[in-house]
């Protein structure tokens, strides 16, 4: 009960401030706003695989070379890896002046990548739905949230055959066939409560098409959270961070979307016409 009261007024704001953001906010502020967010997260993810030092303003340039691309027709996303592999090549080779230092090099450049590749780049893919229409990724976090109140619910109950005993040992088959078959039933929701519009570029999906986007969704968002665990599990902590009170932190509030931004994405410019 005690964490309940805790988690009930974050909720509240976070829906508050979610809703407000993607309704209201200019595609370019979002892009500012989500950078802001993403960062966060990607600082606890550094912090949860230990590098030997923490060069910060890479991870957070690295980041802005990546939410450029996304948000810049005039600079790609090649240009953002271009960018990132020389300015971490140079950090490093004048940086690296000991043996001690040696050592650690791979893996702290893997660390530095990691943050790119795992974080910066598929959630900026949240973006690219904004810019679609706000109710596309109305549709994305409606879904996430039924499929991962369904398998809450359903693995609590009655959930017997755990399917990641290391990553996350309280997730059950069974929970992960109840946030399918909610999270399609919910992608049928979202229709109805955040119509999709009918563009010269994209049609409407139908009925069927948004119920098994929803189950697909439901899915990945299912595999995508037991992943962001594993870096939990390595570092022996329970939740990323502490700036989300009773959620933990902010990487533990969008590691669903990881794997499921990217996923809708496609699905829609290649499924939704």
């Amino acid at each position: 009960m005690k964490d309940l009261s805790r988690r009930l007024p974050t909720t509240a704001f976070l829906i508050g401030f979610a809703f407000a953001a993607i309704r209201y906010l200019p595609v370019p502020y979002f892009a500012a706003l989500l950078y802001i967010l993403v960062s966060l997260a990607a600082w606890e993810l550094v912090r949860l695989a230990r590098p030997s030092r923490y060069a910060w303003p890479l991870v957070f340039s690295n980041g802005l070379l990546v939410a450029l691309a996304f948000s810049a027709p005039w600079f790609s996303l090649a240009h953002a890896l271009a960018g990132c592999l020389i300015a971490d090549g140079l950090f490093f080779l004048f940086t690296v002046n000991s043996k001690e230092r040696l050592e650690p090099f791979a893996r702290d450049w893997g660390i530095l990548a990691l943050a790119v590749v795992y974080l910066y780049f598929p959630l900026f893919f949240m973006l690219e739905l904004k810019k679609l229409g706000p109710n596309y990724l109305f549709f994305l976090i409606l879904v996430i949230a039924i499929g991962d109140s369904g398998a809450y619910f359903v693995g609590s109950a009655i959930g017997k055959h755990k399917i990641y005993p290391i990553a996350s040992p309280k997730k059950s088959l069974e929970g992960l066939v109840a946030a399918v078959l909610t999270a399609g039933l919910s992608g049928w929701l979202a229709m109805l409560l955040f119509p999709i519009p009918v563009t010269t570029v994209l049609a409407a999906p139908s009925t069927v098409t948004a119920v098994w986007t929803g189950a697909v969704i439901g899915l990945f968002s299912q595999l995508s959270d037991p992943v962001e665990s594993l870096f939990k599990r390595a570092a022996g902590q329970k939740d990323s961070g502490t700036m989300l009170p009773g959620h933990g932190g902010v990487l533990d509030r969008v590691d669903s979307y990881i794997f499921c931004a990217p996923l809708l994405y496609y699905l829609i410019y290649y499924f939704w016409n």
